[in-house]
C-alpha cells in the first residue's frame, strides 16, 4: 500500500506540473526572445556605428586573413556557427578588445602589438566569444541601461563608451575565462596561454602606457589563480596543442600593422 500510495502522489505531481506547464504562454515567451533579438541586433547596428565614428577601422586583405586563422577555428572546433560573428580591428593606442552586441568583436592595433604570440590573441578571442555566447553583453546592457532606455535607441553613445571602457561584473568575467578555458583546449590550443596573459598583463599593469583592457578587468592574479584552477580540473592533453598560425606569421602581421600606424 506504500508503495502505491507514493506511486499515486507522484502521478499527481505530475499531472499538477502538466497543468501549469499547459497554462504557460509559449507564443508569448517566444516572442519575448525575438524582441530581445531584434533589439540585440538593432543595437549591435547603432553601437557599431559609434564604434567607426570613434576609431579607424583597418580593412586590409592579408590582415583579415590573419585574424580569421586565429578567430574562425576557435567557432568551428566549438560548434559555434561564425556567420553570425564579425571581428573588426581597430586603429588605436589602447590595449583592448571588447563585445557589441549581436557578436561583434572588436580588437585594437595596440593589443595586437602588445602581445607576444598567436596563442595569446587566441585566448583573449576566446574569452570574448565567451561572453557573446553567454549573452553577457545584453546581459549587462539590460542590467545597467533598462529596457525602456534600450528600446527607445536614445543613449547609444553612453552605451558605447559603457562597452569600450568597463568591464562586465567579477562574476561574468569569471564564467568568460573558464569557459575561453575550454574553447582553447577544443580547439587544441594551450589554455594555460590565458593564464600567461594574465602574468602578462600583472607585469605590464603598473607601466605608463594605456592599458584600459587590463585596468577594467578583475585583477590579473586572482583571475590567473582560478584559471590554474580550472585548467588543473579538465583533462588536457599537451601533445595535441598547436599554434594556429606560425610565430613567423604573427611577427608578419605585428609589422603590417606598425606600417598602418607609421602612415599617420
Amino acid at each position: 500500500m506504500k508503495v502505491l500510495g507514493k506511486f499515486l502522489i507522484l502521478a499527481a505531481g505530475i499531472a499538477v506540473c502538466y497543468l501549469l506547464l499547459l497554462q504557460v504562454n509559449w507564443t508569448s515567451l517566444f516572442e519575448v526572445q525575438q524582441n530581445q533579438d531584434r533589439l540585440e541586433a538593432k543595437l549591435g547596428k547603432l553601437v557599431l556605428e559609434q564604434v567607426r565614428d570613434l576609431y579607424d577601422v583597418i580593412e586590409d586583405e592579408q590582415i583579415d586573413s590573419t585574424l580569421d586563422s586565429l578567430f574562425v577555428p576557435l567557432l568551428k572546433e566549438n560548434y559555434i556557427p561564425s556567420k553570425n560573428y564579425d571581428l573588426l580591428l581597430v586603429e588605436s593606442e589602447e590595449v583592448n578588445a571588447f563585445a557589441l552586441p549581436d557578436d561583434k568583436i572588436i580588437v585594437t592595433t595596440a593589443l595586437i602589438n602588445f602581445l607576444d604570440s598567436a596563442d595569446y590573441m587566441s585566448a583573449i578571442l576566446a574569452h570574448e566569444i565567451a561572453h557573446c555566447e553567454k549573452n553577457h553583453v545584453m546581459r549587462s546592457l539590460i542590467t545597467n541601461f533598462g529596457l525602456d532606455l534600450l528600446l527607445s535607441g536614445s543613449g547609444t553613445g553612453e552605451v558605447t563608451n559603457f562597452l569600450t571602457g568597463q568591464a562586465f561584473s567579477r562574476k561574468l568575467e569569471k564564467e568568460a575565462d573558464e569557459i575561453a578555458v575550454e574553447y582553447l583546449e577544443e580547439a587544441h590550443i594551450d589554455p594555460s596561454s590565458l593564464m600567461k596573459v594574465m602574468e602578462l598583463f600583472d607585469v605590464y599593469l603598473s607601466s605608463a602606457g594605456d592599458v584600459s583592457w587590463i585596468s577594467s578587468h578583475p585583477v590579473p592574479a586572482d583571475r590567473k589563480k582560478y584559471l590554474e584552477q580550472k585548467i588543473n580540473r579538465i583533462k588536457t592533453d599537451p601533445k595535441t596543442y598547436k599554434s594556429p598560425i606560425s610565430s613567423k606569421s604573427w611577427s608578419d602581421l605585428q609589422g603590417l600593422i606598425s606600417e598602418y600606424a607609421n602612415q599617420d
